[in-house]
C-alpha cells in the first residue's frame, strides 16, 4: 500500500515539474491597427452615477430603474421584504413571550405558554426570547445588507452604463508546438489569443 502511495506521489511530482517547465509564448502582433468606431462623447446623453446613487438610497430599486435594468427590481424589493416579514414575525413572538413573562412575574398564570402543548418554563421563556430576537436582528441585518447592496449596484452599472460589452469578445486558445533553439528540440505549449 505504501508502495502505491510513494509512486503515485512521485507521478504527481515528475508531472507536475513537466508541465510547469514548458514554456509558455504569446502570439506577436504583426500590425497595430487604430479603432475604426470612433464615438462622440460629447453627443452621448448624461447619465449620472451620482443620481443613480441617489436615487436608489431613498426608493430602493429606482437607481436600477434609471439604468434601464429593469429585470433587478423585483429581485431587490423580494430580497429586502423576505428577511423583513421573517423579521417582524421573530419581533412578534419576542413581544408575545415577553409580554407573558411580565404576567408571570406579576401573578398572572393564564398565558398560553403555559397550556401542555406549549409549556415553558420561566427559564425555557428566556431562552425562547433570546433566540427570537437573535434570530429578529439577524432577519433586519439581512435586510440592510441587500438595501446597501442595491445602491452599489445602482452606482456601478451606473458608472459602466456606455461601457461596450461587444458580442464577439472570445477568448480561444490551442496546444502549440515551439521549436526552442537553445535545446534545439520541439516544446509543448499553448497559445491563447483573445479577440474582440
Amino acid at each position: 500500500m505504501q508502495f502505491y502511495f510513494y509512486k503515485l506521489c512521485s507521478l504527481c511530482t515528475v508531472s507536475f515539474i513537466i508541465l510547469f517547465s514548458i514554456p509558455l509564448h504569446s502570439q506577436v502582433r504583426d500590425t497595430i491597427r487604430p479603432d475604426t468606431l470612433i464615438i462622440n462623447e460629447a453627443a452621448l446623453p448624461k447619465h449620472s452615477p451620482k443620481k443613480a446613487t441617489l436615487f436608489s438610497t431613498f426608493v430602493p430599486g429606482l437607481g436600477q430603474a434609471y439604468n434601464k435594468k429593469y429585470w433587478k427590481i423585483p429581485i431587490i424589493y423580494t430580497g429586502i421584504a423576505i428577511p423583513l416579514y421573517f423579521g417582524l414575525e421573530q419581533n412578534q413572538l419576542f413581544n408575545e413571550k415577553r409580554e407573558a413573562y411580565t404576567d408571570r412575574l406579576a401573578g398572572d398564570s393564564t398565558d398560553k405558554y403555559l397550556v401542555p402543548g406549549n409549556f415553558f418554563t420561566n427559564e425555557g421563556l428566556l431562552e425562547s426570547m433570546d433566540i427570537n430576537r437573535r434570530n429578529r436582528d439577524l432577519m433586519y441585518i439581512i435586510a440592510g445588507i441587500i438595501y446597501a447592496l442595491q445602491i452599489v449596484d445602482a452606482s456601478v452599472d451606473a458608472h459602466l452604463f456606455y461601457f461596450n460589452v461587444s458580442d464577439d469578445l472570445t477568448l480561444h486558445y490551442e496546444p502549440m508546438l515551439y521549436f526552442d533553439d537553445r535545446l534545439r528540440k520541439p516544446i509543448k505549449g499553448l497559445t491563447l489569443s483573445l479577440q474582440f
